[in-house]
């Protein structure tokens, strides 16, 4: 098969709702929380197509299928602003990354994380770093990521409030 990473286009949108649901669902294995609302999709579409599309500081990858034309991976990044307090500087943020399982294993993760990093690295971003959340017990994930040389640097916690007490 052959595949073409590039930035989507905006006839993309039904069928990135597709990867994204393939997204959602991955994500609810870990946590039934994320799995979206009944108005997600409409939601979804007017995200992707008034604050990624075109624009400086968001993107979406797609991996495309030549042989078919489907899409089957999407990795969605965003450009977060400097911190108030912190030292940290505007940094870059992988929000969504997902290849089809039947496409898993043919390097196609990998060619997208170089397509961002590219586009992170352009004027007038020029970020220094950038970051990906992984859900915890999603250790395929945690190890594609170390595989490609990220690290990690913060756990986060939560507690949740028993509505009886």
């Amino acid at each position: 098969m052959t595949y073409e990473v590039r930035h989507a286009e905006p006839g993309d949108g039904e069928e990135l709702l597709e990867l994204w649901h393939g997204f959602t669902e991955h994500l609810s294995k870990y946590d039934e929380r994320y799995r979206h609302k009944e108005s997600a999709n409409d939601r979804w579409l007017q995200y992707f197509e008034n604050q990624l599309l075109n624009s400086k500081y968001g993107t979406v990858v797609v991996a495309e299928d030549t042989d078919t034309g489907d899409l089957v991976g999407v990795l969605e990044a965003r450009v977060r602003g400097n911190h108030p307090i912190f030292r940290l500087q505007n940094h870059g943020y992988i929000n969504g990354h997902f290849v089809t399982e039947e496409h898993r294993g043919e390097g196609l993760g990998t060619r997208m994380i170089d397509a961002v990093r590219e586009w992170f690295g352009e004027d007038p971003r020029e970020i220094d770093f950038y970051r990906v959340d992984v859900m915890h017990g999603d250790e395929d994930s945690a190890e594609f990521y170390r595989a490609h040389e990220f690290e990690p640097v913060e756990h986060v916690y939560e507690q949740r409030l028993d509505e009886d007490a």
